[in-house]
């Protein structure tokens, strides 16, 4: 029998069926899908281990492994199946700002994809750790989703999550294409250099049961109708919250999980 194709095989695990054709309905289907089905992790970059771009590697991991992966991962995968669907899809790399008042210039060090439909443009991103997207974006300026893009000049745009306590600041990207030797630069210096923040903490990230889950290092946060934390405290409880990220109880190996806790805990 022949293998499933990476649409296939996205389809089965996120529990959803066609027929998938290269319109808005189909695009909003695969979004909101992904953060519930695949989560964002930087597992690997933490243990030392090298991150590939090239798409067998990614869909064996995220797709028959059933691991997650990190921004060059999920979108490099996103378009390949949008493309599949037949969807106009083209690349970009945008400078985190998370966390900063105002933006300022920064590596390159995320990706995101634009998608053009019936002459309109849409942001799509499945794999941003800090904020789960569930939708395509159109790309103008306003309020989406509670999310915000505003336009910086004519070829730079600025998103922003928005909310009662203000906007905070996510990403800065260009609507001019990158190519793929970018991406093997930005995912080099992401997966190796020492100012990563991968490089030195757990992050992990994914819709569960309809409600953000993020995990940083020890640290879980809930946001949903309240929100909730707590911290780990024992390998035991880590290896738990670790664990609610995955669909398959035997996805990181308990050596691996050792190896994870003891680099969070020297990060705590």
């Amino acid at each position: 029998m022949a293998h499933p194709d990476n649409l296939e095989l996205f389809a089965r695990a996120a529990g959803i069926a066609g027929p998938f054709l290269p319109e808005l309905q189909t695009l909003q289907l695969l979004h909101r899908a992904w953060p519930q089905t695949i989560p964002f992790e930087n597992i690997d970059v933490l243990l030392n281990r090298p991150v590939s771009v090239e798409l067998a590697a990614i869909a064996e991991k995220l797709l028959i492994n059933r691991r997650g992966g990190y921004c060059f991962e999920h979108n490099l995968l996103f378009k390949q199946i949008l493309e599949e669907v037949g969807f106009a899809v083209t690349p970009h790399l945008a400078r985190v700002v998370w966390g900063l008042a105002q933006p300022e210039v920064r590596p390159q060090t995320h990706m995101l994809l634009i998608v053009t439909l019936n002459g309109s443009k849409y942001l799509a991103d499945v794999g941003f750790g800090g904020v789960s997207l569930t939708a395509p974006l159109r790309l103008e300026e306003g309020e989406q989703d509670g999310l915000v893009l505003e336009r910086i000049n004519s070829d730079q745009w600025l998103l922003s999550l928005g909310g009662e306590a203000g906007k905070k600041l996510m990403y800065v990207f260009e609507e001019r294409q990158c190519e793929f030797p970018d991406i093997l630069v930005a995912n080099h210096f992401v997966a190796t250099h020492e100012s990563s923040l991968f490089c030195h903490n757990l992050v992990m990230a994914g819709l569960l049961k309809g409600e953000q889950y993020n995990l940083f290092n020890q640290h879980l946060t809930i946001h949903g109708c309240e929100r909730a934390k707590q911290q780990t405290q024992t390998l035991e409880e880590f290896a738990r919250v670790v664990s609610l990220f995955f669909s398959r109880p035997d996805v990181v190996s308990d050596e691996d999980m050792r190896a994870i806790y003891a680099k969070v805990c020297l990060a705590e």
